[in-house]
């Protein structure tokens, strides 16, 4: 059973119980009190018989009449009420035939009797010389009209039922409507419909139960959303990472083959060795940065103090090509040297890469309060705006052939990406094409009681 249809007859079977219950209390106590009126007046009638019979009684004995059943039934028969007389358990009179057979040993001094279709209220009483009087008093009147009046309100309460059951229909369905918005909701979304809401304002729990829906929707989307783009990153990861691998192989496999099969001289030897020396660097160098990555994902970095001065003879020496100038002063900030040093590394022989040969690389430090921000500056031929959110992006380069060319896999900027994000910052990149490209992350400065 539907919640609607439950909610329906809930509510016409709590009207019908608190109506039908509520209209007969009220008809049994109006009931009640009417009876209790008419037995109060058929008593004091019955009192009234039961005294004039005795007075007759007594002037007939006092003029010395005699007492027989005759005159006793003239005198029961006059009075004009339905009675019965006995003078000592034996019937003198009965002016309704049924009343002979009134039990003479009941000590009920009053009593309800129905005979056939008619109801009466039946009174007893002794009186002097062995007589006991029985009177009857109609009540069929009484509850004839308690029955009619039953009957009235029982058919007014099933047209009143019949419009409450119609307005609770209507009621019930229109309370119950957002319901079936949220399941239709859930359903759709269930279904793939991620960007489904119900956006629902009834002003009351419902509506609060509308918007934590739709936040859960949003979540589930959000969390729908991720998972896609992370999947589609892995595809393109693994895509990218397999065509790098390719390229190297198939020139080593190839300039191999030709060594093993092909008479050469020296000069060809020499320049597929070369060839063979320069993809397999280019194979190292592409496992040692995919290594890192996959390390920075996994193990936590604990940051300790780096003093930036030490770093600049360490960078120079793993940079022996580039013409690098370094500043001359720099603080003391938080964080891994070695993985600074990473950082820097590639920043420099990507900016080296970018300019003219011989042209200089600036590290430049910049403090700030707090914060020091390292930026890594060329005078190279610049990035484009649009491609610049992409350069992070593992195995994404902005000229692959010129890339390739000079051993570059599009993994530099995706690590340093990472070391950054490992430093709770991130990299700010600043190009124009023609005019150079400036890479910053920003450290904060060691402190003694920094946590």
């Amino acid at each position: 059973m539907r919640y609607f249809q439950k909610l329906l007859c809930l509510l016409i079977l709590v009207l019908a119980a608190s109506f039908g219950v509520g209209g007969c209390v009220l008809l049994y106590s109006d009931f009640s009190v009417q009876r209790s009126r008419m037995a109060a007046a058929n008593a004091a009638a019955h009192a009234q018989a039961c005294t004039l019979l005795q007075t007759e009684i007594l002037d007939l004995q006092r003029r010395g009449i005699s007492t027989g059943d005759a005159a006793l039934t003239a005198r029961v028969t006059a009075q004009g009420v339905p009675a019965a007389l006995f003078r000592n358990h034996d019937l003198v009179c009965a002016t309704l035939p049924w009343l002979q057979n009134f039990p003479l040993g009941d000590t009920v001094t009053v009593t309800v009797r129905t005979q056939g279709n008619a109801v009466y209220a039946i009174y007893a009483s002794d009186l002097q010389g062995g007589l006991r009087l029985v009177t009857a008093y109609d009540l069929t009147g009484l509850y004839r009209d308690r029955n009619a009046a039953l009957m009235r309100f029982l058919l007014l309460e099933a047209a009143v039922l019949a419009a409450a059951s119609a307005v609770t229909a209507l009621l019930a369905r229109r309370l119950t409507r957002p319901l079936a918005v949220l399941t239709d909701a859930g359903a759709q979304i269930a279904a793939g419909d991620y960007a489904r809401r119900t956006d629902l304002h009834t002003g009351d729990e419902i509506e609060a139960l509308s918007r934590s829906f739709d936040k859960m929707a949003d979540a589930v989307q959000e969390k729908i959303a991720d998972l896609e783009a992370d999947v589609q990153r892995r595809e393109d990861f693994v895509g990218a990472f397999t065509h790098e691998l390719k390229t190297p192989m198939t020139s080593i496999i190839g300039y191999a083959d030709m060594l093993h099969t092909m008479q050469t001289d020296p000069d060809e030897q020499r320049e597929a060795a070369a060839a063979i020396v320069h993809e397999g660097r280019r194979l190292e160098a592409l496992s040692r940065k995919l290594l890192a990555l996959l390390g920075l994902n996994e193990e936590g970095v604990e940051l300790t103090a780096v003093p930036l001065p030490a770093l600049w003879p360490r960078l120079h020496a793993a940079c022996p090509d580039v013409t690098l100038r370094t500043p001359a002063a720099a603080p003391t900030v938080r964080g891994d040297a070695d993985l600074l040093l990473d950082l820097l590394c590639n920043l420099v022989q990507n900016a080296a890469k970018a300019s003219a040969p011989g042209a200089p690389v600036l590290v430049l430090c910049a403090q700030a309060g707090d914060v020091v921000t390292l930026t890594v500056a060329d005078r190279g031929c610049g990035i484009p705006p649009e491609l610049i959110p992409r350069v992070t992006e593992p195995f994404y380069m902005v000229d692959k052939s010129r890339a390739r060319r000079q051993g570059g896999s599009g993994l530099g900027l995706a690590l340093c990406q990472r070391i950054a994000a490992a430093h709770g910052s991130a990299l700010r990149i600043e190009s124009e094409p023609g005019r150079g490209t400036r890479v910053s992350v920003t450290l904060p400065v060691w402190k003694e009681d920094a946590p």
